[in-house]
């Protein structure tokens, strides 16, 4: 019977684990010094090696040169915790056992005694699924179980724990593995199973991973599954797969560079076709940015537009549409001018205005010419009349308009030009 990758090439001791050195020596120190924590919890994202460290302790504690770092694999023991059907070795599955009645026959069982081993392990994956009543239940046991009985948890979201489990536990994050080992791996993997398989497909397939073992060798697994026989290449893994190749990525960021709208909307349509991931290939635009030789002005301006569409498409906006309108933002950034230059035509700009400002203020300071008026005329009145020699002014326009408006508020300043 066929056997997937993840399960045949499961680390069996604490040195075929990859990616996880710091959980790895804490782990092998405490065992070595016979001081391992009676209560483990180990935290991480999925397929960084949480069971497979669980059962690994398991097997170091119990087996019959143990207890050791480097457990046989032969004995009876290592072989009954390897397929799962030890008896002192209970497996929980957290989501499907969380209620306060599951929490109470963990506590009854913690009772009794090992049948056939040293210690008692109970591995419960999933721990934050338990109702907070279950772990209300579990306290006590957790904080001083008996000395026959060791626990260890897993997890992939600490923060739903209650801090009431945590500061009873020995924490251990485990981080997403890099890319490196995973190709190691899938390199060793490949020459056990006679694959023939690319360099650069399996750089494709560890960046699709993003840190993850099993999931790498899940991809494998449906490579093999598509190319059983021909040589597996980065155009298989990528139809397989559904991640686009680094040339088509890039092909995409020179197009938007080169302001080939077309050519970019085009390759996006073809991504949406042949279904692959648009959030990963917008992730990996947001890389290749980064690589690229551009202004300061242009390459911010572009990753704030992608980082934007990401955001966008994990919060369930249609990818395509999302991609589409950040494709023609990203066009618009080839005619953005640095900052520099602005600063430039700024000042440029407000030495014009203070030349055009101090020729003005020069010629207001002129003296104002003004006309002479011709001498008023004396009147004659009729010889019945007394004759009277005077001499009036011109009404000035604003007395006029005064006088018109009735002494009403106008904007006599204008009047006056």
């Amino acid at each position: 019977m066929y056997k997937v990758l993840a399960r045949k090439y499961r680390p069996s001791k604490l040195s075929e684990v990859i990616g996880q050195p710091v959980a790895t020596t804490i782990l092998k120190n405490a065992i070595e010094t016979e001081k391992l924590h009676h209560a483990i919890l180990l935290a991480g994202p999925m397929g960084t090696g949480k069971t497979s460290l669980a059962r690994i302790i398991a097997k170091s504690l119990n087996c019959q040169n143990g207890p050791t770092t480097e457990p046989c694999g032969e004995c009876e023991a290592c072989k009954a915790i390897a397929l799962g059907k030890d008896v002192d070795v209970i497996e929980i599955d957290g989501a499907s056992n969380r209620k306060i009645e599951n929490a109470r026959n963990i506590i009854e069982s913690v009772k009794y005694p090992p049948l056939k081993r040293r210690f008692k392990v109970y591995i419960i994956d999933e721990i934050h699924m338990f109702t907070l009543e279950a772990f209300n239940a579990m306290l006590k046991t957790i904080e001083e179980p008996p000395e026959y009985v060791k626990f260890i948890f897993a997890t992939t979201a600490i923060e739903k724990i209650p801090e009431t489990i945590l500061s009873r536990c020995q924490i251990l994050t485990l981080n997403r593995i890099p890319k490196n080992e995973i190709e190691k791996k899938l390199k060793y993997i490949a020459s056990q199973e006679n694959i023939k398989i690319d360099n650069e497909a399996i750089e494709l397939i560890s960046y699709a991973s993003t840190g993850s073992l099993r999931v790498a060798e899940g991809f494998l697994d449906r490579c093999i599954a598509f190319k059983p026989t021909d040589t597996i290449t980065k155009e298989d893994v990528s139809v397989v797969v559904g991640i686009p190749t680094k040339d088509v990525v890039n092909s995409y960021v020179e197009f938007i560079i080169q302001n080939k709208a077309k050519e970019a909307l085009d390759i996006i349509k073809n991504l949406n076709t042949i279904s692959s991931n648009l959030q990963t290939f917008t992730k990996q635009v947001i890389e290749n940015i980064i690589e690229k030789d551009l202004s300061k002005t242009q390459k911010t301006a572009l990753i704030n537009i992608y980082y934007n569409a990401l955001k966008d498409i994990k919060q369930k906006i249609e990818p395509t549409d999302a991609l589409i309108v950040a494709t023609h933002k990203a066009i618009a950034t080839n005619d953005l001018e640095s900052i520099d230059i602005i600063i430039e035509k700024l000042s440029k700009t407000n030495s014009n205005v203070s030349t055009d400002l101090s020729k003005t203020q020069t010629e207001t300071l002129q003296p104002i010419k003004t006309e002479e008026k011709p001498p008023i005329q004396n009147r004659q009145y009729g010889s019945n009349t007394e004759e009277k020699e005077f001499s009036e002014e011109e009404p000035s326009k604003i007395d006029i308009i005064l006088k018109t408006f009735g002494g009403k508020i106008v904007n006599i300043e204008k009047l006056k030009k």
